[in-house]
């Protein structure tokens, strides 16, 4: 081989090595740009919900005297809020406004507890309650039976006391939601009282104490609730199927389902 022949296979040699060390790097940096977002990206949209998660690691959560259905399945319910602040649920009317649970929508709930749908026996209940901002949302229901001690009727009074801490300043809306989470019936002991009349506090036959405007209910269908006359939240009923009593033992005689939204 000549001297010319030689110097062309010492080049060619040299040629494979160089291509792989370029190579090397450009797969790199298109590693590298396919992880890393581009300067142009949009920020996030804003969260719909945010969900406080529960503490305790069991699906349900056990209370010595409550009754496993009085508790919601937290693998099921891990309690939704929407992303509102305390002066939009502090705003009367709130709750009415944004409550949208739909038949539909209940019986996904019957089914996913595999509970049976039998009209007044429960309430698809929020969790966390939509007066404290609690979603519409599947994974903030469960059918929560209305008989009992521990029913709810008995998480409505919560709910209320629970609101009126809130928009008192006394109890942050986070601290509230937490605690509707983790364990309402804790939550009903420390801030309403240690046990209550069983059905809740002015069911059928509870006294609600005295409204000398009367007491209103709705005759819809579903209506479930009779107010006192001083209670705002009576306001939101549609005209159209609104009644008066003058009397609690009237409105219970009418409607002997339904139950007190809160004492008078």
């Amino acid at each position: 081989m000549g001297p010319i022949a030689m110097i062309v296979v010492l080049l060619s040699g040299c040629v494979a090595p160089d291509q792989n060390l370029a190579t090397g790097p450009t797969i790199a940096a298109s590693s590298t740009a396919a992880t890393s977002p581009p300067a142009s990206r949009s920020k996030p949209k804003p969260k719909k919900h945010v969900s406080p998660k529960p503490t305790n690691a069991s699906p349900k959560v056990s209370v010595p005297g409550v009754p496993a259905v009085d508790m919601p399945n937290l693998v099921l319910t891990p309690g939704v809020a929407f992303a509102v602040g305390v002066s939009q649920i502090c705003t009367p009317g709130y709750s009415a406004s944004v409550r949208n649970v739909s038949d539909s929508l209940k019986s996904q709930v019957y089914a996913r507890y595999n509970v049976v749908w039998v009209p007044y026996q429960h309430e698809v209940d929020h969790l966390i309650s939509l007066e404290l901002g609690g979603s519409n949302s599947i994974l903030n229901l469960w059918p929560e039976p209305y008989a009992g001690t521990w029913g709810a009727r008995t998480k409505d009074v919560l709910e209320n006391r629970l609101h009126d801490l809130v928009c008192a300043g006394s109890l942050s809306l986070g601290s509230a939601q937490h605690q509707e989470v983790t364990n309402w019936v804790a939550a009903y002991r420390l801030y309403v009282g240690a046990t209550p009349v069983s059905g809740g506090s002015g069911g059928s036959g509870g006294s609600g104490g005295s409204s000398s405007g009367g007491y209103y209910a709705s005759r819809y269908p579903t209506a479930s609730t009779i107010y006192c006359a001083d209670d705002p939240e009576w306001k939101n009923l549609s005209k159209t199927y609104l009644v008066h009593f003058a009397t609690l033992s009237q409105a219970f005689a009418r409607f002997p389902s339904y139950h007190l939204h809160r004492p008078c």
